[in-house]
């Protein structure tokens, strides 16, 4: 079963994000800021880690960098309503960019494609 660790600071977008990845069989963790998200790291090997990019303290970016230096191997997806990052990799930070509000069928297909070791998906809409 893949271990995914959702890092966002609004509680209803941790809350949606838990239940619709519980629901497709995954393990999985969240955090509400990036420290929170790198502790946790410790005694949770995600395979995959979700992150929003604005946050209080750390945003997402920086985590992600934080989580490719620690976890290289862990696919590392940020997630955001306010950047447009889909355009790039951002030296190879990012495995996969998704937009707010996202689509629950894509989302999983994306995930699922990212760890069947597809590399980076394409971008949606």
């Amino acid at each position: 079963m893949a271990r995914i660790l959702i890092v966002d600071d609004e509680v209803h977008v941790v809350g949606a994000l838990r239940r619709l990845l519980r629901r497709e069989g995954f393990s999985i963790e969240v955090a509400l800021n990036g420290e929170e998200a790198l502790e946790k790291l410790a005694t949770f090997p995600a395979d995959v880690v979700i992150s929003d990019f604005r946050m209080r303290g750390m945003n997402g970016l920086e985590l992600l960098a934080r989580v490719l230096s620690i976890a290289p191997k862990a696919v590392r997806v940020l997630i955001s309503g306010h950047a447009d990052l889909s355009g790039g990799s951002q030296s190879g930070i990012i495995s996969h960019f998704i937009s707010k509000p996202w689509d629950d069928d894509r989302l999983i297909a994306d995930v699922r494609a990212l760890l069947d070791g597809q590399g980076s998906v394409t971008p949606g809409p």
